[in-house]
């Protein structure tokens, strides 16, 4: 799947999600600018290679305010995170990646957080390792080519041989790599960073409502302005609409990794873009899986919601518990669990989720 189709995908998938929410009221900006009324808004050149939505209920003239705050800041960190273009005002992975010394390199501290946060997540468990982006750049260069293709098993094995987290060396601001060949890639958090960076100078600016939708990266800003409960859909693999349905009516973070996001098809097979660092392929335990947290847990959820994806249901399970979080896991309705009862079924899936969240979760009408 190229960028454009996969661009268009996630279009579809974000007005889905506009339409899972309950309640909303449709824009008019032929109302006077000092009337509260709900913008929703979807951006597609704000970088990530995602659609980016956003959703405020305030004033025309707030709401202009608001929208600058969320463009300059996922602009901001995409120049940060981008690891294939270099810009001449930052110091940014690129810079990291093709940085062959192995001298120090003074970078922003927004990437120096995001980096810490990212070594924490990996030595909770090595399914998360933010190092392994020579790996993840044979699949990326396999996956976009006009005729996508397997990288070669030997390539991957030397590639391999080039990541590890203990390489990377933090002092101050500055970042270096005691393996010069070491190449990072923090696409398994850096979205979710963004977004709670994002919300946070959102509610500094005031405002209290509204969600951030950043490629499945949801962001809820606050309680809904008129006190009904947050209704958010998790999309169906397959198809558009959402297969479940999430209910809250305080703040929360939802972050899904799923094979339906970025993927190629290779003889008839689906391959995901959301590579298992333990055997450099791309992981297959399940459809989707989907983290839910408080509102202030944006980053980590969506380096968790990778973490899940790479390891089955059953030992997902376990590490949820053994770590405070609360997911959901889609598996095709073919490919049971064993030793586990699912506790949504459809015609199509299996829906498991951890005990925090049952009371919480429909499945979709």
């Amino acid at each position: 799947m190229n960028n454009k189709k996969t661009i268009k995908y996630w279009i579809i998938g974000s007005l889905v999600f506009l339409a899972a929410v309950v309640g909303l009221v449709s824009l008019s900006r032929a109302r006077p600018k000092s009337e509260t009324q709900t913008f929703n808004e979807t951006y597609t050149d704000l970088g990530f290679d995602t659609p980016i939505s956003f959703q405020a209920t305030c004033t025309q003239e707030e709401f202009t305010k608001y929208e600058k705050i969320l463009k300059d800041t996922f602009k901001e960190y995409n120049e940060i995170f981008d690891q294939y273009n270099p810009y001449e005002r930052v110091n940014n992975i690129y810079t990291l990646n093709h940085e062959t010394s192995g001298s120090p390199i003074e970078v922003p501290q927004p990437l120096i957080d995001c980096l810490d946060l990212a070594i924490e997540a990996g030595e909770l468990d090595e399914r998360f390792d933010v190092s392994e982006g020579k790996v993840l750049s044979l699949w990326h260069d396999a996956r976009e080519a006009e005729t996508p293709y397997i990288p070669d098993q030997n390539a991957i094995e030397q590639a391999k041989r080039h990541e590890g987290i203990s390489a990377i060396q933090i002092s101050g601001r500055t970042v270096q790599f005691t393996d010069p060949d070491l190449q990072l890639d923090l696409g398994g958090i850096a979205k979710g960073y963004t977004a709670g960076i994002c919300a946070d100078r959102l509610h500094e600016a005031g405002l209290d409502n509204g969600y951030i939708n950043a490629g499945g990266n949801v962001v809820l800003l606050g309680e809904k302005p008129d006190g009904k409960d947050w209704v958010i859909g998790i999309q169906s693999p397959d198809t558009s609409p959402s297969v479940v349905q999430f209910t809250t009516k305080r703040p929360v973070v939802m972050v899904t990794s799923g094979d339906y996001q970025r993927y190629m098809e290779v003889d008839g097979k689906r391959y995901s873009h959301i590579i298992d660092p333990t055997t450099g392929w791309p992981a297959q335990y399940m459809r989707s899986v989907t983290v839910i947290g408080d509102a202030d847990q944006s980053a980590w959820a969506d380096a968790m919601s990778t973490t899940l994806f790479c390891m089955s249901v059953e030992e997902g399970m376990q590490f949820c518990k053994d770590n405070s979080l609360q997911a959901v896991w889609i598996t095709d309705r073919d490919k049971p669990v064993d030793g586990l009862e699912a506790d949504f079924v459809t015609p199509d899936y299996n829906i498991y989720c951890t005990a925090g969240l049952k009371d919480s979760l429909k499945l979709s009408l």
